[in-house]
């Protein structure tokens, strides 16, 4: 028999270079980066605006124990830069810090583990294909999203590794 106390989590998102945090109440807090353990990456639907879109859920612990989720957007280049940074850490059971930052009209994000940031593993990504769906041309991220899913598994059996 175990013992334990279930968590809540505290739900962030990344929009315009910042992470955020939306209180019950609606009110929104903003933060320059999210630092912790990485425990887990999931992918959950949710409603937005009466239509289901996929999401990215990171799970992170921070050194006191407290659980945060980063959601974010399936096909978002944030969650590609992470992931793509991510596969490249040696060593997943150290803390990392994720800075998103603002450029131009993007948001990009640098991802740290002990002070030296994470080359993206994979530079070169499968082409994002155009395809012609009835008369009109449709961009199909499928491959790129394929390998994105891979490199996800390989991060999540890295962290949850049994000893």
């Amino acid at each position: 028999m175990s013992l334990g106390v279930t968590q809540n989590k505290t739900y962030l998102n990344i929009r315009e270079g910042k992470i955020v945090h939306k209180s019950p109440a609606g009110q929104e807090a903003l933060y320059d980066f999210i630092e912790g353990y990485l425990v887990d990456i999931t992918t959950k639907e949710r409603d937005f605006k009466g239509e289901l879109l996929k999401y990215w859920y990171i799970d992170i612990t921070d050194r006191s124990g407290v659980a945060y989720s980063l959601a974010l957007p399936y096909s978002s280049g944030v969650a590609k830069g992470i992931f793509n940074s991510l596969a490249s850490a040696t060593d997943l059971t150290k803390e990392i810090k994720i800075q998103p930052y603002q450029s131009g009209d993007f948001t990009k994000v640098v991802v740290t583990q002990g002070g030296d940031r994470l080359s993206w593993k994979y530079p070169e990504l499968p082409p994002v294909e155009e395809v012609k769906v009835g008369d009109k041309l449709v961009k199909d991220d499928s491959k790129r999203m394929e390998l994105f899913t891979r490199i996800v598994e390989e991060i999540v059996t890295k962290v949850n590794t049994i000893i």
